[in-house]
């Protein structure tokens, strides 16, 4: 199973992106592949709640924001949850961050997540490469 990060939503929907092209591709690939696919509840609530704020560039209304959610998962997205997500596992990425704290509890969150449920985590958020010798399988859609 694969999982993606918050990025790779909003660059696949925002066509003024530089990484749009690449962003919806690769979730339009990811979606279809026959390894399944998910969403963290935390992704989604992030893309629900950044995605409508009027503060950001090409911000959605909330019908709109909703609407991508539902259309992925009628594509068949699963939504993840967290109930097989360790604090120790947390605690230590958290602590492994190059960011601060603050900085770093959703990424330290959605890796610890990826481990625990055994998934491989897409972003294009090179901070993530801080935990794999903490044993998370990232991708980089950038990569070939």
């Amino acid at each position: 199973m694969k999982i993606a990060d918050v990025q790779i939503l909003f660059y696949a929907i925002d066509p003024t992106s530089d990484l749009h092209e690449l962003a919806a591709h690769w979730l339009e690939d990811a979606i279809n592949a026959s390894e399944p696919f998910g969403l963290a509840w935390p992704t989604i609530t992030q893309f629900l709640r950044l995605g409508t704020n009027p503060a950001f560039p090409g911000h959605m209304n909330d019908e709109e924001a909703m609407g991508w959610v539902e259309e992925w998962i009628e594509a068949g997205v699963e939504l993840i949850g967290d109930a097989d997500l360790r604090w120790e596992l947390f605690v230590e990425l958290a602590l492994a961050s190059r960011r601060s704290l603050r900085n770093a509890i959703d990424d330290a969150y959605l890796a610890a997540l990826a481990i625990s449920r055994g998934t491989t985590l897409a972003s294009f958020d090179r901070d993530f490469e801080a935990f794999v010798r903490h044993g998370l399988r990232w991708e980089d859609p950038r990569s070939p």
